[in-house]
């Protein structure tokens, strides 16, 4: 299937068998959302639905004691983000219709790309004196950061082109946080806030590749850090791309541990890329 932009329009939110899902065709896979309980039958209901969807992929943040009924239906453990569900961890479970999907080709490069930041002990620490301000995103900058975001980004999993989904995540759950220059934003990331388990999921993270390799992303971060303590989360973790030094190397920095891989996960940049999961506790 042909990945664009367009494909956004096409996710829906839905209901079925009495559990919330999100069916996600620009990433051509299936999210497990909420459910009062669960049984093997209805999960394999899920499997056959995503089948009939044409979908490679469900994905579950799963708790401990649903572990073993998710298993037994072929689940898969790709990672583990502590203290997810208010200090109790979660599985990041993973069942693969496509078969091929479950294979990463990028395995041997991406653990070194692990290796290399284990090995770099150098901890973070923010500079005094900067030439760039720091300061959390307003309305008014959209314009600017999706020009960023287009030109860093071919395709990407959310649809952070368009003005009308920034000034509805921004409103309701996404604290955007900027780096600007003279005038002109340079940098961005962002906590996409879950506050009914008090986690903070660190994405949408850009930077013009001119201004690169000066640690602006690892100020961007730990601002978003600052804020998201002030508001007592307990969790924040990243979902970042396997092959990427730089983003790996600002989140090793800033004291995340790497928990796992999620595979083929999401469509960057023309094609199917593996996720890191890097996890701090605040």
């Amino acid at each position: 299937m042909n990945i664009s932009p367009d494909n956004h329009r096409k996710n829906f939110f839905t209901t079925f068998k009495s559990v919330e899902l999100y069916i996600d065709y620009t990433n051509q896979r299936l999210k497990i959302l909420n459910f009062l309980v669960i049984s093997t039958i209805t999960i394999k209901e899920i499997i056959a639905y995503a089948g009939r969807k044409k979908l490679g992929k469900i994905i579950y943040n799963c708790p401990e004691h649903l572990l073993r009924s998710f298993q037994d239906c072929g689940f898969v453990i790709e990672g583990i983000i502590d203290g997810y569900f208010r200090g109790e961890d979660a599985a990041c479970i993973s069942f693969f219709l496509n078969k091929e999907r479950s294979k990463s080709i990028y395995e041997n490069e991406e653990n070194r790309v692990i290796d290399f930041c284990r090995e770099d002990t150098k901890k973070f620490t923010s500079a005094k004196n900067r030439t760039y301000k720091v300061r959390s995103a307003e309305a008014k900058d959209i314009p600017q950061m999706i020009q960023l975001f287009s030109a860093v980004f071919e395709t990407y999993p959310s649809p952070v082109f368009s003005r009308d989904y920034l000034q509805k995540v921004m409103r309701e759950q996404v604290l955007f946080m900027i780096a600007e220059e003279e005038g002109k934003i340079i940098s961005i990331a962002a906590a996409d806030m879950n506050k009914l388990h008090m986690n903070a999921e660190i994405t949408d993270c850009a930077t013009y590749p001119e201004y690169r390799g000066r640690s602006i992303l690892s100020e961007l971060i730990y601002g978003l850090e600052e804020e998201l303590k002030h508001a007592n989360f307990t969790t924040a973790y990243s979902l970042s791309r396997a092959n990427s030094i730089g983003i790996n190397k600002s989140l090793s920095k800033l004291g995340y541990l790497y928990s796992g891989r999620l595979i083929n996960n999401c469509h960057i940049c023309g094609g199917y890329e593996d996720m890191n999961i890097w996890v701090k506790i605040l």
